[in-house]
């Protein structure tokens, strides 16, 4: 790896994740249904412009900096949230890789799907073990997860169409 490349990929990353946390933090007033779609947009959009390793990064931190700053209740859903953030960039890193036509399409339905099943399970089953898990918040994240990452996903799909070939870092 090149020191342009290096400094070039932390760079979007860095740009990335600072985007992802004004939509988190900037606008956390007009709720999940607005917010989530645009932080799975900026972690989906990692992905196609810089890499998997970004997304995770992201991924990683946008759910600690939400719980620092009190937009995250309980501190033993921060790790299950960085899982499913994971799960989501991963999947759909993975697919679009694989899968000439259509890649992104089928990506971000598999990674929605299955970023929904591990946070939908995880909030039903296992984060009981760690502490009282109020309602709404098993229903935040439950079927909300599906949406705001099919959504972002969406959005991402077009903004990443729009983008020229050069803007893409070759990974």
């Amino acid at each position: 790896m090149n020191e342009n490349f290096t400094v070039q990929y932390i760079t979007r990353t860095a740009v990335l994740l600072a985007i992802s946390l004004v939509f988190q933090i900037g606008l956390n007033g007009l709720g999940q249904g607005v917010v989530g779609p645009l932080v799975n947009f900026t972690l989906l959009v990692s992905v196609g412009l810089v890499g998997i390793l970004s997304g995770i990064i992201i991924g990683c931190f946008t759910p600690l900096i939400a719980f620092f700053v009190g937009l995250m209740p309980l501190a033993p859903v921060v790790p299950f949230v960085i899982i499913g953030n994971s799960i989501l960039v991963i999947l759909f890193g993975f697919i679009r890789k694989r899968i000439a036509k259509n890649g992104d399409y089928i990506g971000i339905i598999v990674a929605a799907i299955g970023k929904f099943a591990f946070l939908a399970i995880s909030a039903r089953y296992l984060i009981g073990l760690f502490t009282k898990v109020p309602g709404p918040l098993v229903t935040a994240l439950s079927l909300p997860q599906l949406y705001t990452a099919l959504v972002g996903g969406v959005l991402a799909i077009i903004v990443m169409r729009l983008l020229p070939k050069s803007t893409f870092i070759k990974s």
